[in-house]
């Protein structure tokens, strides 16, 4: 439904403010977000405008009580807006250019609904029109007719500025040449006081004759098979703007997201006034969804404004300053940059070594030189292990005091907020304000929580674009030396949200409450309290429910097409339909989809039209690049296709394995991902610090030489100690550098139980006859 009205026959004076003014008086509670009066090229009000709303049921409402109503002594007519491009529109103003003779203008005296006549061509054309030049202060039609009395004028045409503002010129018409001379006598005559120039001019005549520029939509068809299509095919970005001063990313992503998976939205806010600044940038998935939202989105209405949608702009090498003479080191770290908005780069509570050993030195009041000498007792990878294991887990309680949800930290990846930042990697001493100052120089902040190590802090900003500002400038610069490491938070991270003003208002009351006698006020307090708490765990209780059914969900979906495996087809016949292009392309491989582009069909509402090119996607790459050799020129519907690879990315979650999924159900834990210059004794060291060890075992490759093969089986004497080490150890340790992936290893089976197992294999038919070779050759013959 729509959302804006149209209102026409206003009068002549009518203007935004008295307009806005008169729909106020009637709907109080309207939230007008778009008024829009309609002129002509020459400045002429055609006395009608469009009014948009926040909503279509606040559009209804303001049409029926609108309609018919008076401004001053003129009664105006209110009807809902149709679409552009709206096949059921009929022009019914004079200046429409439908409704405009073939050699008739806009801003003349002549009616506009008949056709002209040839006397009356001839007598406004070439040779007849005057310049002025030289107006200044207030001047209009009225004054300019004054000047030249009792010449009779057959137009006049006063050029504004985009403000509406005069130029200072004018061009004026005459019906003869007698009275064109008659004009040019007034040359130096003065309007206001200023002196003004005649001048016989042609380009009044070439503004008369000028060719109506078509609609924007018309441009836009126009265009649509040419390099604007070829662009967007390509980048699969939109560039959105005219929008409401109140749209959030979540009501853009809504209305985007219909015609397929996007990979970001962006949209702009003002620093100052923390509004949006009226434009977007949508990003998709797949360019082909990109195109099918640009046909049917561009000029749509979206809270009472008109959307205008252009092809977006990929940042270039220059505008990132990278460039073929920079160094590998700033081309890795424009790199990683680029990289850094992905939903999931590495593992959130990751500490770099050097952060390890400044707060384990900080925390036991050492040398940091003592912390790394590699020549005192023990392995220094062991220390460093235990230490990062000691701080992650002093890291995790505190957040979890606090009401950060940790659970999805330490496992797979999953969707990430838009508004949290995890810091990671900061030097030890750092304080909340510190980090508070640096991250409020791209926005407002909402919250800083800092655990006590100092190590790692969670960021939230009330703004996703500024948070998304923050997050780019940021990741990866220098801070005192070393460079911050920055990943979006979980979704949900914070159980509860941050507490307001009036939020710590409340509590500044609660605190003089306690420290008062009214026991009655307190324990009313504390119920408050307590069903505040409970209330937060079962919201918990449905996050964690709700992720776990969407994590099953991601275990039984459907195998997805490789990487750049879509063809762009362009040049195909407008009668072909997606049918026609599956069955041309699937002799070559297994099709994910073939689909031809298609936008609205102006003349027959509801219908479409083909846009003369398509999207074809393989499931195997190999099958696209066989397409793209044997396929290309091929004719279909008497057409030759011309094909082309899509630049077309598919960004895919590289989580890691979860850990913990299965039940403990003996001692023994598997450990992946060792280093290969651990030893044995390194791995003994690290796990007997939580219990006694039955053995430690660390294979090693066929021949029983040369290093081991990255895993080891380490077995506890009893489950406590296991559960222990696991626990401490699952989360966020590394040794050497590579993080150990722990997993519960099945209980060995005793030799009676394998003998069983492999009894019921072999049926017990009794001692078996030994066969010779000649009957079993003779039996094989027969």
């Amino acid at each position: 439904m729509s959302t804006r009205i149209f209102v026409k026959n206003l009068p002549k004076d009518a203007t935004q403010e008295k307009l806005v003014s008169h729909i106020k008086k009637s709907c109080p509670t309207a939230d007008i977000t778009d008024c829009q009066l309609k002129y002509t090229r020459d400045g002429v009000f055609r006395r009608f405008a469009f009014v948009g709303f926040n909503s279509p049921e606040e559009a209804v409402k303001a049409q029926a009580k609108l309609n018919g109503t008076f401004i001053k002594t003129t009664k105006i007519l209110v009807d809902l807006a149709a679409d552009i491009g709206d096949a059921s529109i009929r022009a019914w103003s004079k200046y429409s250019p439908q409704n405009q003779p073939k050699t008739g203008k806009a801003g003349s005296d002549k009616p506009f609904g008949k056709e002209a006549k040839p006397e009356e061509v001839k007598s406004t054309r070439p040779g007849f029109a005057i310049k002025m030049k030289g107006l200044s202060g207030f001047y209009n039609e009225k004054s300019i007719r004054d000047f030249f009395k009792p010449i009779k004028l057959s137009s006049i045409r006063i050029p504004k500025t985009a403000q509406k503002k005069p130029m200072g010129v004018a061009f004026v018409e005459f019906a003869t040449a007698k009275e064109l001379d008659q004009g040019m006598g007034r040359n130096k005559n003065f309007i206001n006081g200023k002196k003004i120039f005649l001048k016989k001019s042609a380009e009044a005549a070439e503004q008369a004759v000028k060719p109506v520029t078509p609609a924007p939509w018309e441009l836009k068809a126009k265009a649509s098979s040419t390099q604007e299509v070829e662009s967007i095919a390509e980048s699969g970005r939109l560039f959105v703007r005219n929008l409401w001063f109140g749209v959030t990313e979540e009501e853009l992503q809504e209305t985007f997201e219909k015609f397929g998976p996007l990979a970001e939205v962006t949209v702009p806010v003002d620093p100052l006034t923390k509004k949006v600044k009226g434009f977007a940038h949508v990003v998709f998935v797949f360019p082909e969804h990109a195109l099918k939202a640009f046909t049917e989105l561009d000029y749509t209405s979206l809270h009472g404004r008109l959307m205008h949608i252009l092809p977006g702009r990929e940042t270039t090498s220059e505008e990132t300053g990278e460039d073929e003479k920079s160094s590998y080191k700033k081309k890795k770290a424009a790199q990683q940059k680029g990289n850094s908005s992905s939903a999931y780069n590495w593992n959130s509570l990751f500490l770099g070594a050097n952060a390890v050993a400044d707060a384990m030195a900080k925390k036991y009041n050492t040398d940091k030189s003592n912390i790394l000498d590699d020549e005192s007792k023990g392995s220094v990878g062991v220390r460093m292990a235990l230490g990062e294991t000691q701080i992650v887990s002093e890291t995790r309680q505190f957040l979890i005091s606090n009401g950060v949800a940790l659970d999805s930290f330490s496992q797979a990846a999953g969707e990430r907020s838009k508004t949290v930042i995890l810091v990671k990697n900061l030097p030890a001493g750092v304080e909340a304000d510190e980090l508070r100052e640096i991250f409020s120089k791209h926005g407002t902040v909402n919250r800083v929580l800092m655990p006590p190590s100092g190590i790692t802090a969670i960021i939230e900003y009330i703004e996703p674009s500024e948070a998304r500002q923050g997050f780019m400038k940021l990741n990866f610069s220098k801070f005192r030396s070393i460079p911050l490491y920055l990943e979006w938070a979980p979704m949900g991270v914070f159980v509860n949200p941050a507490k307001s003003q009036e939020g710590k208002a409340a509590d500044q009351e609660k605190e003089k409450m306690r420290k008062g006698d009214n026991e009655q006020e307190m324990e009313d307090v504390e119920k408050e309290e307590r069903k505040e708490q409970e209330d937060i765990e079962q919201e918990a209780d449905k996050n964690k429910i709700k992720e776990k059914n969407n994590n099953e969900e991601d275990e039984v979906s459907e195998e997805e097409p490789e990487e750049n495996t879509t063809i762009f087809v362009k040049n195909l016949n407008f009668d072909t339909a997606d049918q026609d292009l599956s069955k041309h392309f699937e002799k070559l491989g297994e099709l994910h989809s073939a689909t031809v582009a298609k936008k609205k069909d102006v003349k027959r509402p509801g219908e479409l039209l083909s846009m003369g090119y398509g999207f074809v996607q393989y499931m195997k790459q190999r099958d696209a690049k066989e397409a793209l050799k044997h396929l290309q020129n091929s004719v279909l519907d008497e057409h030759n296709l011309e094909l082309k690879m899509s630049n077309r990315t598919t960004p895919k979650a590289k989580g890691r394995k979860k850990q913990g999924e299965t039940k403990q159900t003996s001692t023994k834990i598997l450990v992946r991902n060792i280093p290969f210059e651990a030893k044995k004794r390194e791995i003994e060291e690290l796990f007997k610090v939580f219990g006694e060890l039955k053995f430690v075992r660390l294979p090693k490759k066929l021949g029983g030489t040369g290093p081991h093969r990255g895993f080891a089986f380490v077995d506890f004497l009893t489950k406590q100690d296991a559960k222990r080490a696991f626990n401490a150890l699952c989360h966020s340790t590394h040794l050497y550098g590579r993080r150990l992936v722990l997993e519960w290893a099945e209980a060995e089976e005793s030799l009676e139980e394998l003998r069983k197992k492999t009894a019921k294999h072999f049926p017990d038919e009794g001692p078996r006859k030994k066969v010779s070779r000649t009957s079993l050759k003779n039996e094989l013959d027969s």
